[in-house]
């Protein structure tokens, strides 16, 4: 029988070979297939753009916090580009020079 559910949030703790990786509060978005005998879960930090997929025996059960990921929200860097700055740079010089 599987230790947590999906929507459960749980922390993290990295093996040896991946102590460099942040430990953290995550939450179980999906159960992957049993691999040797471990229960394999795919999980998510919304303050990452990417899921990890990790054994059970690297899970601990939390009692922390995660806000739910907004799908409508696009990526913070890509709410201003150059090209549309450029864009109404040249519709101003347009206007100006349309008024001489």
């Amino acid at each position: 029988m599987r230790q947590f559910s999906v929507g459960e949030v749980v922390t993290w703790i990295p093996d040896l070979l991946l102590r460099s990786e942040s430990r953290g509060d995550y939450r179980i978005v999906g159960r992957m297939p049993d691999r040797d005998g471990d229960h394999i879960y795919r999980i998510k930090n919304p303050l990452e753009a990417y899921e990890r997929v990790v054994k059970a025996s690297l899970l601990l059960k939390s009692q922390g916090y995660l806000p739910e990921e907004n799908k409508n929200e696009g990526p913070r860097e890509a709410s201003i580009t150059l090209p549309s700055l450029l864009d109404v740079e040249k519709r101003g010089s347009s206007r100006a020079r349309s008024a001489h």
